[in-house]
């Protein structure tokens, strides 16, 4: 999939719509840019929803850090 913009005088850019949507990105999600040699690489970042249930299923063992023990003050 390709295509093409215009870059504004304040250095914005409108993704194609078809891009946005097979991409997942809707008004307020966050993105990420990266420079690889000469590309400009456009990342979706996943909300922090998107993991909800992920390891479910899962035996994790007991994965909580043993306390400490009460400490006593004078």
């Amino acid at each position: 999939m390709q295509a093409q913009a215009i870059v504004s005088s304040k250095g914005q850019v409108t993704l194609p719509s078809a891009m946005r949507a097979k991409l997942g990105i809707d008004a307020g999600s966050r993105i990420r840019f990266e420079v690889r040699g000469k590309e400009l690489v456009i990342i979706p970042e996943l909300p922090i929803s998107a993991f909800y249930g992920i390891l479910k299923g899962y035996d994790l063992g007991d994965i909580e850090p043993p306390k400490e023990a009460d400490r006593e003050f004078e």
